[in-house]
Formats: C-alpha cells, structure tokens, sequence
C-alpha cells in the first residue's frame, strides 16, 4: 500500500521557467542517487572496544529487516510496527524497469525516512518520473513529480497483547502537477492505520503480523488512471500474514481485504493474496555496511468487481544509510 530530503520541492512536469529547470535537476538527482549504487559498499568502523570479526548475535541472523527495507511496492506493502532508530536518516531508490516496455515514462520512486526519537518516524517519497525516449515520447521530453507522500509512525512496544509489538501511523499522498494520467489515480488518500506483530518464541525466525486500516480519499482536478480492482472510493481494510527470515533471504505472504461498504459510497470489496521473497544483496546483518541492493518478486492474486486477476512483479531498490546511529553503538537489530 501504501526525513526531509532533497526533493521538498514540489515539481511540475509542464510548467515552464525556473519551475521545469528545478524538476529536471531534481530528476537528474535522483538518476545520480541511483547511478551511485553501483560503487562497492562503504564499510563502517567498528564500534571501539568491540571485535568486529566476532560472530553475530544468534538471534541477528534471525530477525527481520528494518520496516523501510521490507516494503518493496507490489511485493510486500504492509505496515509492520519497527521504527527507525532516533537520529537515524535513510534512503532509498526504486526504479520502475519494466516501464520501459510498457509505459512513455519511467518512474524511479525515491524517500526518506528521519527517526524522531527511538519510537516515533517520519517519511517523505515522491514517484519522480521522466520520458525515456523508447516509445512516442522523446527522451526527457516531460519530466516531474507524479506525487507527494508524507507519512509518520509511532512505535507503542506492547500495550495490548504481551509480546505483540504495536504501532499507530497516518500517510498522506496527494497528486502534484500535472504528471501523466497512467502515473497516478488523481486521488488524495489519507490513510491512518494500526498494525501489529510477533515473532514466534518457538520458532524465532517467523514474524506474524495483522493490521487494520483506513482509506479516506478525496478527488482532485488532476486526472488519472485506475486499476482493475481499484475501490475508487473511501475505504477500511485489514491485512495479515507472515514474514520467514533466512539470513539475507525474506519469504513473505500478505493478505488484505478491503471494502467500501463501512465508509465509502459504493459496496465494493476487494480481496488480495501475494506470497513473495526479498533477497539482500550485501546482507545487512552480517556487515555494517552504508547501502546495499534488494531484489523482491511476488505473485499476486485479487478479487474483486473489476474480475479476477493474477500477476508476477519483480523489483530492485537501493538503500543508503545517509546518518545512522549504528555506526556509533553496538548492534541491536529490529525487534
């Protein structure tokens, strides 16, 4: 579903001036961002006093990613309760490849993540786009912001069930400009939401989770482009499933069910299942490394008043740790 950073600025593809001049650089950023993924990770010291070679905590092998890392767009999309550390600051880039044969744009999706305090997060991402020049659509051509998404997350520990973390967040995301219809759905959505998860004593590498959500969304005069089994309509919602950890490897299974029928205007409900994996490449775990690559796939399956539609994605995102107290202390992996 769905840290100030340095695209604050709101862009517009078809403004002329100053305003186009400062979407293109801000595209281009973006572009260099990712381009430097390529460079070989950047090692941290090791903490003084510490022996950096020695084995890692048994239960680090174990646990799960940061949230931030996890959510990869159409592979694993629900809230889980971990926040970043306090002081912490991380980004990260996804650029959307298969839009080069199915779209005149290609997206690079790009955010940050800032730690409040050790409980409490804020985010800010944008779907940058610009014109590849592979289709009708000459290269660079048009080129903006498609959307703005403000988010914020409170980590409660575990004030409901023992051993159940637990989390409350809002996100906010709202169309910007005038990007091209198929990049988003014009809508403004206000999503506030609570979510929860366990891993299993017996078994420590399990993680099981559950959430409930609400959609509340508003049109805009931007035009946009839905799905086959998008709601159109204010929304509540809930999720589960589980997260398997094998070292630098992820399993996951996510389900949801959403509805209408509570809130919106219509009685639409839509149902989706998506197992999925997320493999580290260089593991975060093992190393104190500033950026590493993860690569997610997924098949999905929904059902909904558009029909029943089943479909496969497989995603790239680049992370970098741009100030993180991790460096500084020694390692305490995510609860």
């Amino acid at each position: 579903m769905k840290a100030l950073r340095w695209m604050t600025p709101v862009t517009f593809a078809l403004l002329p001036g100053r305003c186009r001049r400062a979407s293109g650089i801000i595209v281009a950023a973006g572009i260099a961002l990712l381009g430097a993924g390529r460079a070989p990770a950047v090692l941290a010291e090791s903490p003084a006093g510490t022996n950096a070679d020695a084995a890692p905590h048994p239960a680090a092998e174990l646990l799960a990613l940061g949230d931030d890392e996890l959510v990869i767009r159409e592979v694993f999309q629900s809230h889980l309760p971990a926040t970043l550390k306090a002081y912490a600051l991380r980004l990260w880039v996804h650029p959307h490849l298969g839009d080069l044969t199915r779209r005149d744009f290609i997206r690079l999706s790009t955010g940050v993540r800032y730690g409040l305090t050790k409980n409490c997060e804020i985010s800010l991402s944008s779907d940058l786009y610009f014109s590849h020049g592979f289709r009708d659509v000459p290269f660079f051509d048009r080129y903006g912001a498609a959307d703005l998404q403000f988010g914020t997350k409170i980590n409660l520990g575990q004030p409901f069930l023992p051993g159940w973390d637990t989390a409350v967040g809002v996100d906010y995301e709202f169309p910007t400009g005038r990007p091209p219809a198929e990049l988003t759905d014009g809508l403004r959505h206000f999503i506030p939401y609570l979510t929860l998860s366990h891993r299993l004593p017996s078994h420590h590498s399990l993680r099981v989770f559950w959430g409930l959500r609400l959609d509340e969304v508003t049109r805009t005069t931007v035009p946009g482009e839905f799905g086959k089994n998008d709601l159109k309509d204010s929304s509540t919602g809930a999720t589960g499933g589980f997260v398997v950890d094998r070292h630098n490897w992820h399993y996951t299974l996510e389900t949801s069910l959403d509805t209408t029928r509570l809130i919106g205007h219509t009685d639409r409900d839509v149902f989706m299942i998506r197992p999925g994996m997320i493999w580290e490449i260089l593991s975060r775990r093992k190393l104190r490394i500033r950026s590493n690559w993860v690569v997610g796939a997924a098949v999905s399956s929904t059902f909904g008043p558009g029909g029943t539609s089943l479909g496969g994605s497989l995603k790239l995102r680049y992370n970098l740790d741009l100030k993180s107290p991790l460096y500084h202390t020694p390692f305490d992996p995510t609860p």
